[in-house]
């Protein structure tokens, strides 16, 4: 596998895990929930495996094109945002859900890994392991 294309395999992962978590178990992401929250969480969660299948698309693809850079930039983009949610779940001491338990690790845990597939998009998107297959 071209190195570049590590981030996209990494936020597959990442991502399945808190999609299912946002799709079969909302009231974790977001305590006493109403069923409209629990329509978009769900909904989010389908948008989170929707990024997933553009990963499985560019792991198949044979070489690292322009476009697979453009992909990790708009990828990496994305985890701004959770970088953020977590952030402020830290900074605000907003984190446990009603029985006590953070989703998936907690505030701190979800800041690390997002930091890390920004910085790992960020570098694929300035990779210079283009190698067009024509």
């Amino acid at each position: 596998m071209i190195l570049a294309k590590l981030p996209f395999a990494i936020h597959a992962f990442v991502e399945t895990t808190a999609a299912l978590s946002f799709i079969f178990n909302p009231n974790k992401q977001l305590p006493e929930c109403n069923e409209a929250a629990k329509l978009i969480l769900r909904q989010y969660g389908g948008l989170l495996l929707s990024t997933n299948l553009i990963c499985l698309a560019v792991l198949i693809e044979p070489g690292f094109s322009y476009m697979t850079r453009l992909l990790a930039a708009a990828l990496g983009s994305y985890h701004i945002w959770p970088c953020y949610r977590a952030y402020i779940r830290i900074h605000y001491n907003i984190g446990l859900s009603k029985d006590g338990k953070s989703a998936l690790g907690g505030p701190q845990l979800h800041l690390i890994v997002h930091l890390m597939c920004l910085a790992m998009f960020i570098w694929a998107s300035m990779s210079s392991e283009i190698s067009l297959l024509v």
